[in-house]
């Protein structure tokens, strides 16, 4: 609908009626009108199987919405693509993955531009998903879910799902998504097809290439990759156009997983939690089931300087976490916030798709932020207040710098306890917090933050972000003011359909 000459306000409180009832539109004919305990079956469900025929009659790898009627308007300093990712198929022959972080990805692609929105997702085909594809069934074990009987994995990109996040580089002409087990895949930016996997040099074919890559001002890119088990962590520096610039194989450890990192203006930096891999441990055939937690082991905030790559080890009482949010440097002090997840243990052991992985899920973890005086050579975190959150964002323009506004996904109260996940979005400043909760029925996703183009402002953008209604089994794509979170989306469109519960994705910006 043409929302161009009505006000705002009134625009906001239709958008608000929408998403608190009916207003969603009609379900697909075929939905099953998911229940709060069938809630995360029901968004993987549709993917499930050997591929074939269309969504709700066997899924053929990919959908397609080529115009979706927005609700409100789209702004006119918002044009571009946003790219997201995440686990899909869960199902095949008679075997049934049970861990969230599983299943084989698929790339969401949404194209805004000229006041229209359009969806593209596709089924990533891996050389796994062809490899089973063939078979009929899961041949290899997972992250979370042991499989029999199974193939040895010879390789890491031989169980590569890519199903964690994406990186764009070259102004958005390359996409990749990412794992961080293996390589980095290649696609093509408008089908969403596979190319390949990614060699970034010869003695990196193969290797780890983490999920979250940070990519300064500049255009450059930060990178590491790990392997569990050996105390070293591989770290890549990328130009802006992919042309590896160096790479070293960095002593670090307790460097067993490490999912996020920051950068600094002058530092990497890395959050290695007391999270133990044992390698010949008599557990079953899945990767998570090699992990013990160590109590006595501290949280090692490692600083590298980029110069060198020199490092130098700060303690901080034991902690987990999987997401760090930007860091910056001022007068000698390096600054950061992450997402704390002390029983992470219990949450990569156990994030089931069947029942939550805790009665509350959300609820122990917190917003923390961390100070590391590199002259005094202390280091302490400050507890902020700010708990059953994750999926940290910040304005990518400020990576390494000073930057405002956290955008974070939250918890409330109100949540069945049955269903793992956040219901609202939550913009966070030093003058306090903005928040909107989608209300009932609602799992919302990562929001990003992008910036107003048609605006001087330094702080004036948008926040973009997915949600799932499960009672509908549909999923809404929303847009926010940045600067009037709480006002709720200005602009909307709603999925013919729903799709996975996904994990990270870029905007890039139309040039």
């Amino acid at each position: 609908m043409d929302n161009r000459s009505a006000r705002p306000d009134r625009v906001r409180r239709r958008l608000l009626a929408a998403l608190a009832g009916a207003g969603l539109g009609a379900a697909l004919p075929n939905a099953r009108a998911a229940s709060a305990t069938s809630a995360w079956q029901s968004t993987f469900a549709p993917f499930d199987g050997p591929l074939g025929g269309s969504l709700g009659g066997g899924f053929d790898g990919s959908l397609e919405c080529p115009a979706l009627p927005v609700e409100g308007r789209l702004p006119d300093g918002l044009s571009g693509t946003l790219y997201r990712n995440g686990p899909a198929r869960m199902r095949l022959g008679a075997t049934r993955y049970h861990h969230w972080f599983d299943g084989d990805g698929m790339v969401q692609r949404f194209s805004l531009e000229a006041g229209r929105i359009a969806h593209r997702g596709v089924l990533l085909r891996t050389p796994k998903l062809i490899e089973e594809e063939a078979a009929g069934r899961f041949l290899y074990p997972s992250f979370g879910t042991a499989i029999a009987p199974a193939l040895p994995v010879l390789r890491p990109d031989t169980i590569n799902v890519a199903n964690i996040n994406v990186m764009t580089l070259a102004e958005g002409r390359e996409l990749y998504a990412l794992w961080e087990g293996g390589s980095a895949l290649e696609l093509d930016p408008e089908t969403l097809g596979a190319k390949g996997f990614k060699k970034w040099s010869p003695e990196t074919a193969g290797a780890p290439f983490c999920a979250h890559p940070r990519i300064e001002p500049d255009g450059g890119v930060w990178a590491f990759g790990y392997v569990p088990g050996s105390g070293h962590l591989l770290v890549y520096q990328l130009s802006a156009l992919g042309a590896l610039r160096r790479q070293a194989f960095i002593e670090l450890p307790q460097a067993d997983m490490v999912h996020d990192f920051a950068v600094t203006e002058h530092y990497l930096v890395f959050l290695l939690m007391p999270l133990v891999y044992e390698s010949q441990a008599t557990y079953a055939g899945s990767f998570a089931s090699h992990f013990r937690w160590d109590a006595k082991a501290p949280l090692v905030v490692a600083v590298l300087d980029k110069s060198d790559l020199s490092v130098r080890r700060f303690e901080l009482p034991a902690d987990g976490l999987f997401h760090i949010g930007n860091a910056w440097e001022e007068r000698g002090v390096i600054r950061l916030g992450y997402v704390s997840q002390p029983e992470i243990l219990t949450v990569i052991q156990g994030r089931g798709l069947d029942a939550p992985y805790a009665a509350d899920p959300g609820a122990t973890t917190r917003w923390k932020e961390i100070e590391v005086d590199l002259a005094a050579g202390r280091v302490r975190s400050v507890a902020t207040g700010i708990e059953r959150v994750e999926f940290p964002r910040f304005d990518t323009r400020l990576t390494g710098r000073t930057s405002p506004l956290t955008v974070l996904l939250e918890r409330s109260p109100a949540m069945p306890a049955a269903i793992d996940g956040h219901d609202s979005v939550l913009a966070v400043r030093a003058g306090g917090c903005q928040r909107f909760r989608y209300g009932a029925n609602w799992i919302a996703e990562e929001h990003l933050f992008v910036p107003d183009r048609s605006s001087t402002h330094p702080e004036a953008g948008f926040l973009l972000g997915t949600a799932y209604d499960w009672q509908a089994e549909r999923t809404a794509l929303s847009i926010f003011d940045a600067r009037h979170v709480d006002g709720g989306p200005v602009a909307r469109v709603l999925l013919p359909y729903g799709l996975p519960l996904g994990l990270h994705g870029q905007f890039v910006a139309k040039t």
